[in-house]
């Protein structure tokens, strides 16, 4: 049945798996869009079947084992592992099938779980090893998912795609890359969440335009998926059918001591399959993501929010109460709905009190005007930057030196300390963290809390923290930061958390769980926003993505505060960052005003389930570029167009996901199409001519079905 989990358990005795196995044991797990049996032949666990649920295709050449960890090391010693198979049990409810296995020297708990959840997406895996031996282990590599044995065709084409994060710039730090894949295929994707040009832990694997298969990590520490074409024998691809091997987890030199009585997480990994081209794919795991991953918005609350974000338009760090309260009544005027106080607020990182030279009544007056005027109140808290302040509540380095993962450096003005980072992966630094944070939620009343570089650490100089092989040192940092996350969420359930980490540096799949939507770029201009969306929403619905606009401050052409650079951010969550609103003439004011009430009427209810669609190149700042947007529960769509610095004043673009046979009506913002009619078949082949008047505009479309 539709968008029920379909689950059915085989005890296969007369009957053999497709390779002949016997008295063997397995389980079909279903979503939407993936199906996998995952069976137990002689105690240890493997995949036999992956592929689509639209058809009866098998990606898998033969059975893939699953590995289990062949040893340990216990005080010093290596000590082999003999897994004895104790059992498996699916709840099919949940879609969540556990297999249990165990091992007496030294004594050991393994679970391999296994979970397709119900509806759209796909099917993951991550693994549990509880050491019940009473003595400290030392445990190495072991990988979150292993796909092998996967064919790669002869007659049809296999891409790899996969897209870099873009944090600090999107420019210079993103992309979105394809690489043809075959007999000589080898490459592997290190993420790192410090490193804005490392990858996105995603990669799929397009065959021509009518299938593919995707991977993730559910985690954001240093990771990496590694792919590589080998024979039929396993080894490099020489003689014989040429096969792929996908593996997704923590690096090959990862080890890290898990203590008696513990329980070490192998991250989550997930694979899903697709049929269409890349964007369908990427369709499909954004449904999993809105709809299973990400937390769930308050009832009530109008997601994506509109906010406007308050940084260098009061002044920076000389921002005053009276500034601040001008700002957020323009935001209201303007039909903002979040106002957000960036980093600004406090008299240096690290101790988080409104500076009480420059804010004397604290955040009561900004609070009270924020909530009387039915806007949300934001604030952003980089809480694992040191201070040297003297107040009791302030992250105090003087106390504290051995919480920091490196010698902390002040900032020589005195405001934000970059470079004095705590460790989250050490506890007594982790609990001043969730004390300090839900203290300044409770404190200062706050509907948004928005977070920022670096929560954490990929590498750290001390020697009494939680890892001890500097290899490990992100994984504990990264449980640390997710631990205060969780713990936010827990005791405010409405409040609504912003990833920023330097604008995307953290941009992942475990991210997204402890955030509601995660900053994509973190230059404010134009281009870069429009490339960040483009890269970003492969992996990610925009409804979790989120752009900045600086006007203005790059670029006084492109990001002139006009619709150009507004509707760059306007395909995913808005947030506005002015420089000079002072300087704004009424009608770009009343702009502005028009885009808000575009964003709310138009844009925001397509986002909900948005299908993306990348029907122009990626935006260079010299050609045309454009993205086409349709909810498929709605009937509407928009198509974003841009005309850069570009010398053509006509473009005629094909648009894609439409019936052919249904009837759309079709109208312009700035008319720079035909107000008309036209087939589906009229739309997708022959595609909408496009005039726009000069370099530098643009003009959003609006399609509807004629029902």
């Amino acid at each position: 049945m539709k968008h029920l989990l379909t689950v059915i358990v085989c005890v296969i005795g007369a009957q053999a798996l497709a390779w002949g196995a016997e008295h063997a044991v397995s389980w079909q797990l279903s979503t939407d869009d993936t199906t996998m049996v995952v069976a137990v032949q002689q105690g240890l666990p493997l995949v036999t079947q992956l592929g689509s649920t639209k058809n009866n295709s098998n990606w898998l050449l033969a059975p893939v084992p699953e590995l289990l960890p062949s040893s340990v090391i216990q005080q010093g010693v290596p000590l082999a592992t003999k897994w004895q198979y104790e059992g498996g049990i699916l709840a099919p409810k949940s879609g969540q099938l556990v297999l249990r296995f165990s091992t007496s020297a030294p004594a050991l708990e393994l679970q391999s779980i296994w979970q397709a959840r119900p509806g759209h997406g796909p099917v993951e895996h991550w693994l549990t090893i509880a050491n019940n031996s009473g003595a400290v282990i030392t445990i190495g590599h072991q990988d979150s998912l292993v796909l092998s044995h996967i064919a790669i065709p002869t007659d049809e084409s296999m891409d790899a795609w996969w897209i870099k994060r873009g944090g600090g710039n999107a420019t210079t730090e993103g992309g979105t890359l394809v690489q043809s894949v075959g007999r000589n295929s080898d490459a592997t994707l290190t993420s790192d969440p410090t490193d804005g040009a490392s990858p996105v832990p995603w990669l799929a694997m397009q065959v021509g335009t009518s299938r593919g298969l995707y991977v993730g990590w559910e985690f954001s520490g240093i990771g990496r998926i590694h792919f590589q074409s080998v024979s039929d024998g396993g080894s490099a691809a020489a003689a014989g059918p040429a096969q792929l091997r996908i593996e997704v987890g923590n690096i090959p030199a990862f080890k890290t001591d898990v203590a008696a009585g513990e329980t070490f997480v192998v991250p989550p990994a997930f694979v899903g399959c697709y049929t269409g081209d890349i964007d369908d794919g990427s369709y499909t795991l954004h449904r999993f993501l809105l709809d299973k991953l990400a937390p769930k918005f308050p009832q009530g609350y109008l997601h994506p929010s509109l906010a406007y974000n308050l940084y260098l338009d009061a002044g920076g760090a000389n921002a005053d109460e009276k500034s601040v309260l001008r700002s957020a009544a323009l935001a209201k005027d303007l039909g903002f709905e979040t106002f957000v106080v960036d980093a600004m607020w406090f008299p240096q990182s690290g101790d988080w009190r409104w500076d009480p030279k420059r804010f004397p009544h604290g955040a009561q007056p900004i609070e009270e005007f924020v909530h009387s005027h039915d806007m949300k109140f934001g604030l952003w808290m980089a809480y694992t930057h040191g201070s040297d302040a003297e107040d009791p509540s302030a992250m105090s380095i003087a106390k504290h030196p051995d919480w920091f993962s490196a010698p902390p450096k002040l900032d020589p003005n005195g405001h934000i300390n970059w470079n004095a980072l705590i460790d989250l992966g050490y506890d007594p630094a982790r609990d001043w963290a969730e004390k300090a944070t839900q203290r300044v939620v409770s404190e200062y009343k706050l509907d948004y809390f928005k977070t920022d570089y670096t929560p954490i650490v990929t590498s750290c100089q001390q020697t009494n923290h939680r890892h001890h092989y500097g290899v490990d040192v992100s994984y504990w940092s990264t449980l640390g930061y997710y631990a205060v996350q969780e713990a936010l969420m827990q005791k405010f359930p409405d409040l609504i958390l912003e990833g920023c980490s330097g604008s995307g540096h953290i941009k992942d799949f475990g991210d997204i769980r402890r955030v509601h939507m995660i900053a994509m770029n973190d230059t404010l201009s134009s281009l870069p926003d429009r490339q960040a969306i483009y890269d970003s929403s492969f992996a990610f619905p925009p409804a979790l993505l989120m752009d900045y606009t600086y006007e203005n401050y790059y670029d006084n052409v492109s990001d002139a505060p006009e619709p150009y650079l507004w509707r760059s951010s306007m395909m995913n969550q808005w947030q506005i960052d002015p420089t000079n609103s002072g300087s704004w003439t009424p009608e770009q004011r009343a702009k502005v005003r028009r885009a808000t009430e575009i964003y709310k009427s138009w844009i925001r209810p397509i986002l909900q389930d948005v299908e993306v669609h990348h029907i122009l190149p990626r935006p260079d700042g010299y050609h045309w570029d454009g993205m086409f947007y349709w909810s498929p529960s709605l009937k509407h769509g928009t198509l974003y167009i841009f005309r850069p610095n570009s010398d053509t004043p006509v473009q005629s673009v094909l648009l894609k996901g439409l019936e052919p046979t249904a009837t759309y009506k079709v109208r312009a913002e700035d008319h720079s199409t035909r107000g008309t009619t036209y087939s589906g078949q009229e739309l997708m082949n022959s595609g909408l001519v496009i005039h726009l008047p000069g370099r530098y505009t643009s003009d959003l479309v609006y399609l509807e079905e004629v029902r």
